[in-house]
């Protein structure tokens, strides 16, 4: 197989979960939205870490997607590794918006409507 620079390698969803609590004060996340887009995925470098680390931000990938259609969203789901991440930080470059996401503590099953 053959790789192109600036080729799309990963699909990803976008999504939008909202925190709703109940009478009690029992707190619930429910998925709003999700949209499926493709992207290119990276390691961060060894300054993007150094500089993560003294931030206390943690950092585990860079995910690049078309600028347009990144909704602001704060969490992605790689179906290939069948997890979900926290975006972090963003950063435009050009017409790709960088996302630094970390690995989250949410899982599919606490979030309610889960359908991807």
């Amino acid at each position: 197989m053959i790789a192109y620079p600036n080729s799309c390698n990963i699909s990803l969803f976008l999504l939008l979960v909202k925190t709703t609590a109940d009478a009690l004060g029992n707190q619930s996340m429910r998925l709003v939205d999700s949209k499926e887009v493709v992207g290119m995925m990276s390691s961060i470098t060894s300054k993007e870490f150094y500089s993560s680390k003294q931030t206390s931000l943690k950092v585990d990938l860079r995910v690049s997607i078309q600028a347009f259609i990144y909704d602001g969203s704060k969490h992605i789901y790689i179906q290939r590794e069948d997890k979900i991440y926290d975006v972090t930080r963003t950063y435009q470059n050009g017409m790709w918006m960088e996302l630094y996401v970390s690995e989250s503590s949410l899982k599919k099953e606490d979030i309610e409507g889960w359908n991807l």
